[in-house]
């Protein structure tokens, strides 16, 4: 223990720490909840705190431990290390092993910064933490990689470059998603809605499987050297076949098109959060409950301004959420701070009908200068209810007047009759004049 203390205060790799924590810290402090896509939703605050971990302190950690591992050919004690009582794989583990846990640090603390900032959004008090822990084993592999790298080519020059070939790792894997390399050297840049968790048995084989590559690249440099007390062939033998097993099993497993290869779908609540007003319902995801008093608002501005109108869709529910039959629509979060203007607006835009044929075409508004049938209804339906709308040129305006300004009961009754021709797939009635 007290040389790990020695090697962790004497070593570089608190200074990169320190630098990487700090960015980290800027980094979860400076965006607001109003436009984040993680702050509030616990799963998706871990998978943005692995992600700055793997790409941005991973690389960094890597260069910092090539450095310290190159230290003893530059001051030329490399001799006296191979004739010391530690073995040559001991000394790159003491090495390997100083630098993770300055990283390590330093990642704490941006899981409590992250964690913090969604505990305000959200009273739902369920972090999830293999994401972390996944997170935690690319580190260890990328400084242990950083190590072998640093003990073979212990150059100045070369130390760098132990990070940038981790990032062009990245963006070669980024490109390439499908391919085994992104399921072996994991850094999970995806979108996860309430509807997905993490998928923990893969998660915890793809942390084993970094924790057994990255030991057996800490012995790669004894093996080189012959250094005295060489590696223990059993030791490594288990290490090889732990590597091949939990790699070969990434490699292997299926995932179905298009859910994540690292998340699966959450079992259905035993009862969904709901608000009801009049003839329109919506209901979340019970993680979703803080967003509940700004669903109950915007239902109810819905219901009001959408009255007695037959054919749109009055129920929503979140996306995952089994939906019954009948005029359902599914309601997408993309943010778990969104404000009650923000659902309203969503609420509006889910009510239109849609086609129940999946080969339906769009038909075009020769009218309104071609744009699509559904392009006018949808400026129906906002003008009528009060919500903004999108501009499409005066030819349209006039063809939407031409609806709006009409009698109440003219206009609705074309609306009525437009959702029907829309879900059967036929163009929208001629506009009333």
């Amino acid at each position: 223990m007290r040389v790990l203390l020695t090697e962790m205060r004497r070593g570089e790799a608190k200074w990169a720490a320190a630098l990487m924590g700090a960015i980290g810290v800027y980094y979860f402090t400076a965006e607001s909840p109003a436009q984040s896509d993680w702050i509030g939703w616990w799963t998706q605050t871990s998978l943005r705190v692995q992600l700055y971990s793997v790409i941005v302190m991973g690389p960094v950690t890597s260069a910092a431990a090539a450095w310290g591992a190159g230290r003893a050919f530059r001051h030329r004690t490399r001799v006296w290390a191979d004739t010391a009582a530690r073995g040559g794989w001991a000394q790159a583990l003491l090495l390997w092993l100083a630098v993770w846990l300055w990283a390590l640090l330093a990642y704490g603390v941006l899981v409590a910064v992250a964690f913090s900032r969604t505990a305000e959004v959200s009273d739902v008090s369920e972090p999830a933490w293999t994401p972390l822990l996944l997170g935690a084993g690319m580190l260890g592999l990328e400084t242990a990689a950083g190590v072998a790298i640093g003990s073979a080519l212990p150059s100045r020059v070369v130390a760098p470059f132990a990070g940038i070939l981790w990032y062009a790792l990245f963006v070669f894997v980024a490109f390439v998603p499908d391919t085994p390399p992104a399921k072996l050297f994991p850094a999970i840049d995806e979108f996860w809605s309430s509807e997905f968790e993490p998928n923990t048995a893969r998660m915890l084989i793809a942390f084993a499987w970094c924790l057994a590559l990255g030991l057996l690249l800490t012995a790669l440099p004894a093996l080189r050297r012959r250094a005295s007390l060489a590696p223990r062939p059993v030791a490594l033998g288990a290490l090889v076949v732990a590597a091949v097993v939990a790699g070969g099993a990434l490699v292997a497993f299926r995932t179905p098109t298009p859910d994540s290869y690292w998340a699966v779908r959450k079992a259905q609540p035993a009862q969904p959060l709901c608000a009801t007003s009049g003839r329109t319902k919506v209901c979340l995801w019970p993680e979703d409950r803080h967003l509940l008093p700004g669903a109950r608002a915007a239902v109810k501005t819905v219901d009001e301004r959408l009255g007695t109108l037959e054919g749109l869709n009055r129920a929503f529910y979140a996306s995952g959420l089994k939906r019954p039959a009948g005029p359902v629509a599914e309601l997408s979060l993309m943010t778990p701070a969104e404000t009650e203007a923000d659902l309203t607006d969503a609420l509006f835009a889910a009510a239109l009908p849609q086609p129940e044929s999946a080969d339906c075409e769009p038909h075009p508004l020769k009218q309104t200068g071609g744009f699509p049938d559904t392009f006018l209804f949808e400026a129906v339906i906002r003008d009528r209810a009060g919500a903004p709308g999108e501009y499409y040129g005066e030819k349209f305006g006039r063809v939407l007047a031409r609806v709006t300004g009409a009698p109440a009961a003219k206009r609705d009754a074309w609306i009525e009759t437009a959702a029907g021709d829309i879900r059967a797939c036929r163009p929208v009635p001629e506009p009333p004049r």
